[in-house]
């Protein structure tokens, strides 16, 4: 994996959802299930908008006009 696809908004909020569950990124529903996650990116990357949120997992998942993910 080529360090602009492990940047991409995508892997940073498995990469974050699966720390905060403790396990692997790979035990986890595809990001996919519950966002077009293609049209996420493009979002995130216009930087139109002031914040996103959507249900992953059991979190929502909160990313702000900065590129800040948090998780509630």
């Amino acid at each position: 994996m080529s360090s602009t696809e492990a940047d991409t908004i995508c892997n940073q909020i498995v990469s974050k959802v699966a720390d905060a569950k403790d396990t692997s990124p790979m035990d986890l529903d595809p990001l996919g299930k519950n966002i077009d996650p293609e049209a996420l990116e493009i979002l995130v990357s216009s930087g139109s908008f002031l914040e996103i949120r959507f249900g992953y997992e059991g979190y929502t998942v909160v990313i702000d006009r900065s590129r800040n993910l948090t998780l509630r």
